[in-house]
């Protein structure tokens, strides 16, 4: 046997590593599949730790030796570092889903069961750990958590210099760590070196097949191009991987030639880098002839247009290849903030493709910021005279939630409200963004709120012809009315011929409301329950509690355009495009996944002891309120972290630091509360109820404040605001450290097989409960999801006041009435 210290490093290190993966596979399933496919490697990893438990409990290890350990850690640590040759060697493809179901699926299955393997090693090496020393279990629950915090942590400042298969190189050799930790014997630990050195050397002896991630789809002609070559420049950044390739076979003119295409995650997102020779008279009195060479569409000029040769002052938010800031710059803006959060896409920009581009960026006047719009003009303290957004969001799943449920924040009321607080008296904000029935209605609640009438006067919206030619329209919204001779002057601009461009028609004219598109109440700004029912999508206001802007489906049938109901032409074609064979939405493709998944592996995880193993058919005091217990946890931990994710992206403005801050610290802390947990409830337990007081006092405190305390963190420095959400949500994270260690504690004395069932159920609910989240935060929004977090908390307390009741009434019934003996 070896010692504590011993297994505790190990364990350490295979929590470290299994969560490094998990994060790394999510961002590599950004790049060379679809975001929405997130669920995949959550839904699996959780499966197979959860997996790890049930074999557990139908074929216990009753002697717990280490060097069976040693070995299932060893194969984690293989079965990692195969990941990306099985990768690259799957060739599964949502694209080709439709024209090749049967072959899809099983290359799917296959994909899944590879991502399975490394988390069911995890799982069966940790549950075992837990099984064979659960009076210990403080402890080990303190070590595992830590090494799950610092192996998230860890991927973001890796992953740029490293990339994501040489981490996962780092990653198995901790697992062979850990086996070598484990080992009993100096033979096999030279087994386990061995292996090490083999797993550290092949990477660069295989060469690209191992070390460059093919791409499965073709996003945005991505994959075509970079296929002939023509690749120029690849990083993973934190925040997205980028590379650059020259004319991308998109094969819609030649106005694509000499683009250098910006691929956000292998083409989920794209942006150009225009060449330009940086004469911005030249360009702009050759415009018509130069407009689709120069800019995606005449829509990214338009609020500048109209400011031309006033030297005002613009905010760009999403400032990406620099076509905004060359159309601000063209007509004569004065100051400039280009503010991108994509830091490699800066450093391009301002950098190896300066040149390139006309050296946007350094011209007097602008100013290139890396960061988060709202963060920075809530900070800046700035009045403008133009605000533009177009098309700003991340494509990240790791940055920002998944698939269509992936929040907003710049497109919420409260987010309006801010814009509008920022700019000057005749300002300008100009969205380009899918969906403007909704965004209408979004801004004007938020114009309602503060006061302001006549919303309707302040809009223009003019959209292209063909929807998919504009699923993004152009929404200008001006603090003044506008005039007619600005109206006209905006006919005028979105009239004249460019080559290759669809004409634009002005579906929103404040001067003529009749002749708009959109009924009046969707301009009030207090839209009634009947208004909203009459829309077949949501249309409610989108707020910082329910930013999901992007989540409008309420049906499966088909939309068509109609005017009295708010179906525009864009809308209607993003919609139904989104529906596979008519009867799927891939919008929501993601989450009924996830669904089905759930209820399988409950299924198992519930009928498989039951049927096959001892603990499940042996009757034991306790064995449902146990069951309930580690279930409720599972739901309630996951869910406030999710939350917490969410909410805290809001002050710290950086979605990737938002998720990387929320997990570090909920982990230590979680930690740190295990390891407190045996001082603070005693050595015999007396005091179990002080962590769920401690936990429910201070989750409701964080409920109540969050909201007013989040508006005065946004005015904070990026690092001051990173402390703040530490220092708000660390002490809840603290006291939930402590739940899972006191339940088993509770069940060290039942039957061989509680703890790895428990363990089970408890990752099985955490799967659960990630979708569950999700609806309850489209639904509910997050304030009420919270708090129905802390009721499961609340819950979970009561059915351990039940197991505690339960053992006290054993102890009694074995003291004053022995079981009588077979002879007797």
């Amino acid at each position: 046997m070896i010692g504590a210290h011993r297994i505790n490093a190990g364990l350490f290190l295979l929590a470290l590593a299994s969560l490094a993966v998990e994060v790394l596979l999510t961002r590599i399933f950004d790049v060379i599949l679809w975001p929405n496919l997130a669920f995949v490697i959550i839904s699996g990893a959780i499966c197979g730790l959860a997996l790890g438990g049930l074999v557990e409990i139908v074929a216990p290890d009753l002697t717990a030796r280490t060097e069976r350990l040693s070995r299932i850690a060893l194969a984690f640590g293989l079965s990692v570092w195969t990941l990306p040759l099985f990768m690259n060697a799957v060739p599964f493809s949502l694209n080709r889903a439709a024209r090749e179901p049967f072959a899809q699926l099983v290359w799917f299955l296959l994909l899944y069961l590879m991502l399975l393997v490394p988390f069911f090693c995890v799982g069966l090496c940790i549950c075992r750990i837990l099984s064979g020393a659960p009076q210990r279990v403080q402890r080990l629950y303190f070590w595992d958590l830590t090494g799950a915090a610092i192996g998230a942590a860890i991927v973001i400042p890796l992953i740029r210099p490293l990339g994501p298969e040489r981490l996962l190189v780092v990653a198995s050799l901790a697992a062979a760590g850990a086996a070598a930790l484990f080992a009993e014997t100096p033979r096999w630990r030279a087994v386990v070196i061995g292996v090490a050195a083999l797993l550290l050397s092949l990477p660069s002896v295989i060469g690209a097949r191992y070390l460059t991630l093919a791409l499965h789809d073709d996003k945005r002609a991505a994959s075509a191009a970079i296929a002939l070559g023509r690749q120029e420049f690849s990083v993973w950044d934190p925040v997205s991987q980028i590379a650059v390739v020259d004319q991308p076979a998109e094969g819609k003119g030649a106005w694509d030639r000499g683009r250098k295409f910006i691929a956000y995650d292998g083409g989920t997102q794209k942006s150009n880098f225009f060449p330009f020779d940086g004469d911005f008279g030249a360009l702009r009195r050759d415009l018509p002839a130069r407009l689709m060479f120069q800019f995606w569409q005449r829509g990214v000029l338009a609020s500048h247009y109209l400011r031309r040769d006033t030297g005002y002052r613009a905010l760009i938010i999403g400032s990406a290849g620099g076509q905004e800031t060359k159309a601000a710059l063209m007509y004569g803006a004065k100051e400039i903030d280009a503010v991108e959060m994509v830091r490699a896409v800066v450093d391009l920009a301002t950098g190896r493709y300066a040149g390139y581009i006309g050296r946007i960026f350094e011209q007097p006047g602008v100013h290139v910021h890396v960061g988060e719009g709202r963060s920075f003009l809530r900070a800046s303290g700035q009045t403008y005279d133009v605000i533009q957004v177009f098309s700003n969001y991340t494509s990240s799943s790791v940055a920002a939630g998944s698939g269509a449920v992936t929040p907003s924040y710049l497109m919420t009321t409260d987010a309006f409200a801010e814009y509008f607080s920022h700019l000057s008296p005749n300002g300008i904000l100009q969205i380009n963004h899918m969906f403007y029935p909704r965004l209408i209605t979004t801004a004007a609640t938020a114009w309602h709120t503060m006061g302001r009438r006549d919303f309707r006067d302040h809009v223009l919206v003019f959209e292209r012809q063909h929807p998919e030619a504009d699923y993004l329209p152009t929404v200008m919204i001006k603090m003044s009315s506008w005039t007619p001779e600005e109206v006209a002057d905006a006919r005028r601009f979105f009239s004249f011929p460019a080559v290759a461009e669809p004409p634009y028609s002005l579906v929103e004219n404040p001067l003529d409301p009749g002749a708009s598109f959109l009924a009046d109440p969707f301009y009030s700004g207090t839209l009634t329950a009947a208004d909203l029912r009459s829309v077949p999508y949501d249309v409610s206001a989108a707020t910082d509690d329910r930013p999901f802007f992007r989540f409008v489906r309420r049906s499966l049938r088909r939309l068509e355009t109609d005017s009295v109901n708010g179906v525009d032409l864009a809308t209607a074609w993003a919609m139904n495009s989104q529906m596979h064979d008519g009867w799927l939405p891939r919008d929501w493709a993601h989450l009924i996944a996830a669904l089905a998944a759930s209820g399988l592996y409950g299924l198992a995880f519930l009928l498989v002891p039951v049927t096959l193993s001892r603990v499940g058919r042996e009757p034991w005091t306790g064995k449902v309120p146990t069951l309930l217990y580690f279930s409720l946890l599972g739901l309630a931990f996951i869910t406030l972290e999710l939350v917490f994710i969410q909410i805290f992206m809001k002050p710290i403005g950086y979605p990737v630091y938002a998720v990387a801050t929320v997990i570090t610290v909920m982990l230590v802390a979680a930690a740190l509360g295990s390891a407190a947990s045996g001082t603070i409830v005693g050595r015999d337990a007396s005091r179990w109820a002080l962590p769920f007081v401690g936990l429910l006092a201070t989750g409701l405190a964080l409920w109540m404040i969050y909201p007013p305390a989040f508006s005065r963190m946004l005015t904070w420095p990026i690092g001051a605001r990173v402390l703040g959400a530490a220092a708000l949500m660390f002490p809840t994270a603290f006291f939930m450290g402590m739940p899972f260690p006191l339940g088993i504690l509770e069940i060290a004395a039942k039957p061989r097989g509680a703890v790895a069932w428990a363990w089970s159920m408890n990752g099985l609910c955490t799967t659960i409960g990630g979708v569950a989240t999700a609806l309850m935060a489209v639904w509910l929004g997050f304030h009420l999801t919270m708090l129905a977090a802390l009721m499961m908390y609340a819950a979970a307390s009561a059915c351990f006041a039940v197991l505690r009741r339960g053992r006290r009434a054993t102890s009694v019934i074995f003291v004053t009435r022995p079981v009588p003996t077979k002879a007797a």
